[in-house]
């Protein structure tokens, strides 16, 4: 099916669901928009892992891309939607759109006992605000190789474009939870004798380079602007910390979170 109308409905669910939290929320569903975020959407489609419930894609896109979608799904599934370039443009986030969009089904992020791993590594995400840190964050998770990631309900939304854009394909590769509270997290993890390190700024905490993460360990990492509270360090069961030699006392979370992953991973990656 072509649609050339942007009153189309199809098109205003779309552009609701990229610009609104609380649509994304009451109806379940999210959005992704690119050639690659949606290739990987396409792939997981495929095997049964990903309910795409709408795709969009201008011709010039199909044929552009046409190693990652494959026209006759246009033809054979009646969600998949041709549209012109001018609408394209109505519906992208980006200044240069691509011309493919998907509209799917929300996965199933529930924190729960037996998704978690006595043995496994973990990042947990705790008030994080800002979406370019948190889909880096997902991004490098991914890389290292760490089991899941956990953003506990006050961090920023998984869902966000943004978040989604900056981790690349890596919010839906990688196994994500989301938990009710900081306190529930550990709580759940603990349970499964799961050590978890809150990462702080703090002279009497242990070096990243000399903390103990062998067997099940998590890493915490806390708000942009804030770090931790100290009542969410409280309920960890050690602090690590980054030294440094330079003249700045603190990094960007996206980049301490990089530095520690890898330590928290690397014998895994040696």
């Amino acid at each position: 099916m072509h649609i050339s109308s942007r009153d189309n409905p199809k098109i205003k669910q779309f552009i609701k669901l990229s610009s609104s939290k609380k649509a994304r929320r009451e109806s379940g569903l999210f959005v992704l928009e690119g050639a690659r975020l949606c290739k990987d959407a396409f792939d997981m489609w495929r095997q049964n892992r990903l309910d795409i419930t709408a795709c969009f894609a201008t011709e010039k896109a199909l044929e552009k891309y046409s190693d990652y979608v494959d026209q006759s799904w246009f033809t054979q599934n009646e969600q998949f939607y041709t549209v012109d370039e001018a609408i394209a443009l109505k519906m992208s986030d980006s200044q240069y759109p691509q011309g493919i969009f998907v509209i799917a089904k929300m996965l199933d992020n529930s924190l729960l006992s037996d998704k978690i791993k006595p043995n496994g590594k973990y990042l947990i995400l705790d008030d994080l605000q800002d979406p370019g840190n948190v889909g880096t964050l997902l991004r490098t998770a991914d890389a290292v190789g760490i089991d899941a990631v956990i953003l506990c309900s006050d961090c920023c939304e998984l869902y966000n474009p943004k978040v989604l854009r900056s981790a690349m394909g890596s919010a839906l590769r990688l196994d994500i939870m989301i938990g009710d509270s900081f306190a529930q997290t550990v709580s759940v993890l603990k349970s499964k004798g799961i050590k978890v390190y809150a990462s702080v700024i703090d002279k009497d905490a242990v070096s990243v380079t000399a903390a103990d993460y062998s067997g099940g360990c998590a890493v915490v990492l806390g708000n942009e602007g804030n770090g931790m509270a100290q009542d969410d360090v409280n309920l960890c069961s050690g602090k690590i910390t980054i030294r440094m030699r330079g003249n700045l006392n603190s990094l960007n979370v996206a980049t301490a979170g990089s530095i520690i992953l890898w330590e928290m991973c690397r014998s895994d990656n040696l």
